[in-house]
C-alpha cells in the first residue's frame, strides 16, 4: 500500500512538470506571434488599397515662409467717416427711408430737409445787398463822369467806391455762406426765398448712426448722422515688437475666415513707424487682393493674418499624410509589396511648420513610399519602427 501510494505521487508530479512545461511552451509561441505581427506592420491586399482610397507619395522639396501670427480689425481711412452736421441751428421737418442704419446712400442724396429761421433771414440779407449794388454801381459811374467834367466833388466819387466796394464784399461772404449751406443762389436773385433746406450725403457709403427724428433741434455741433463709405477697407494687424524687424511693405498676409469666404491672400502696404505706449505693438496695414472678399469685410471686424516673412528651402509631406496622437506625429510608409500583397509601418515624424496644406519634415528625411491620403485608415495598434 505504500508503494502504490509513492507511485501515485510521483506520478502526480510528473504531471505537473508535463503541464507547466506546456503551458510555457504556449506563452512562448503567442509571444513570438505577438512580435511577428508588430515585425510585419499592416498588410493589405492590393485590392483593399484601392478600395480604401489610399494613396503613396514622397517627400517634396518646397520653400516655406517664416510666419508671423498677428491680429487685428478692419478698419477704413479716416476721409472715409462722415459726420454729417449742419452748420446752423435749426430743426428736421423730414427724414427720408434711406437713413436706416446699414442702408447704402449715393453721394448727394438728400437725408433730411430741415427749416430755419437764420436761414430766412440770410436769404433776405443777400437778397438785399444784391438788389443795391446794381444802384451803387450806377452811382458810382455817375460820379467818376462829374468828376472828368469838373462837375462834382472828389469826396463824392471816393464814397461812392467805398460804398460799392462794400457792398460786393457783403455779397460775396454773404454767397459764400449760402453754397456752405447748399441754397440755390440763382433762385435767390430772383426773389425765390425757401424754408426749407435739403441735408445731403457727403459720399457714397453705408448709413452708420442716425442720432435725430423728425422734429429734433439741433445746433452746428451737433452730428446728425454717421456715414462709412467702404472704399480703401484694409486690415490693421497689430505686431509685436520682438517681430517687427521682420516686417517690409509688400509681404504676402494670409487670411482664413468663413467671415470674408476662406482662405484670402493680402498685401501689406504700410507699416507703422512707431510702437504703441501700452501694447509695443506696431500697426500693420494690409489689402486684400480679392475684391469680392475686401467688400465682405465690415469696419470693426476681428481678424487674424498670417505675415509671410523669409522663405527657406525644406522637405515637406502633405499635411494629410500626417497622424497626429497625443504629442506624438507619425507617417505610414510602403515596406513590402509582393504577390498582390502589401505591408505598411508606422514611423515616427518630427514636424516643423504647417503652411498651404503642407507640412514641414525635420526628421527623418529619408522617407519614402508615405501614405498621403487617408491615413487613418490604417491607424490602430501598431509599434513604431
Amino acid at each position: 500500500m505504500k508503494n502504490i501510494q509513492i507511485i501515485t505521487k510521483t506520478l502526480a508530479a510528473v504531471f505537473a512538470v508535463l503541464a507547466f512545461t506546456a503551458c510555457s511552451n504556449n506563452d512562448v509561441v503567442e509571444e513570438e506571434a505577438t512580435s511577428s505581427i508588430a515585425a510585419e506592420g499592416i498588410n493589405i491586399s492590393t485590392a483593399q488599397f484601392q478600395k480604401m482610397g489610399l494613396e503613396l507619395g514622397e517627400l517634396q522639396t518646397i520653400n516655406i515662409a517664416e510666419n508671423i501670427s498677428a491680429n487685428g480689425m478692419v478698419d477704413v481711412p479716416p476721409e472715409n467717416i462722415a459726420e454729417v452736421s449742419y452748420p446752423t441751428n435749426g430743426f428736421i421737418k423730414t427724414l427720408t427711408h434711406n437713413v436706416l442704419p446699414g442702408k447704402y446712400v449715393s453721394k448727394g442724396a438728400v437725408l433730411a430737409t430741415a427749416q430755419s429761421m437764420e436761414i430766412i433771414q440770410l436769404q433776405q440779407d443777400y437778397l438785399e445787398k444784391y438788389t443795391q449794388r446794381s444802384f451803387l454801381a450806377q452811382e458810382l459811374e455817375r460820379q467818376k463822369a462829374l468828376v472828368l467834367e469838373d462837375a462834382g466833388a472828389k469826396r463824392r466819387l471816393q464814397e461812392a467806391e467805398g460804398n460799392y466796394k462794400v457792398n460786393q464784399a457783403m455779397i460775396n461772404a454773404l454767397e459764400a455762406k449760402l453754397n456752405l449751406l447748399g441754397l440755390p443762389i440763382t433762385q435767390i436773385q430772383s426773389g425765390n426765398i425757401s424754408n426749407l433746406v435739403s441735408i445731403k450725403a457727403p459720399f457714397a457709403g453705408y448709413v452708420q448712426k442716425v442720432n435725430i427724428h423728425t422734429g429734433s433741434n439741433f445746433i452746428p455741433s451737433d452730428v446728425l448722422f454717421e456715414l462709412i463709405s467702404k472704399e480703401h477697407l484694409h486690415v490693421e494687424l497689430k505686431v509685436f515688437e520682438k517681430d517687427a524687424f521682420k516686417l517690409k511693405e509688400g509681404q504676402t498676409v494670409v487670411f482664413n475666415d468663413v467671415k470674408i469666404g476662406g482662405r484670402v491672400e493680402g498685401k501689406v502696404f504700410l507699416v507703422g513707424k512707431n510702437f504703441e505706449s501700452d501694447s509695443k505693438a506696431i500697426n500693420v496695414h494690409v489689402h486684400l487682393s480679392n475684391e469680392k472678399a475686401e467688400q465682405m469685410l465690415i469696419p470693426g471686424q476681428y481678424l487674424n493674418g498670417q505675415i509671410r516673412t523669409d522663405s527657406r528651402e525644406t522637405k515637406a509631406l502633405p499635411e494629410a499624410a500626417i497622424l497626429r496622437e497625443g504629442e506624438g506625429t507619425s507617417i505610414f510608409k510602403q515596406t513590402k509589396n509582393e504577390n498582390g500583397q502589401l505591408s505598411f509601418q508606422k514611423v515616427k515624424v518630427e514636424i516643423g511648420s504647417i503652411q498651404d496644406g503642407m507640412a514641414e519634415i525635420l526628421s527623418p528625411l529619408d522617407l519614402s513610399n508615405v501614405v498621403i491620403r487617408r491615413v487613418n485608415f490604417l491607424a490602430g495598434g501598431f509599434e513604431e519602427e
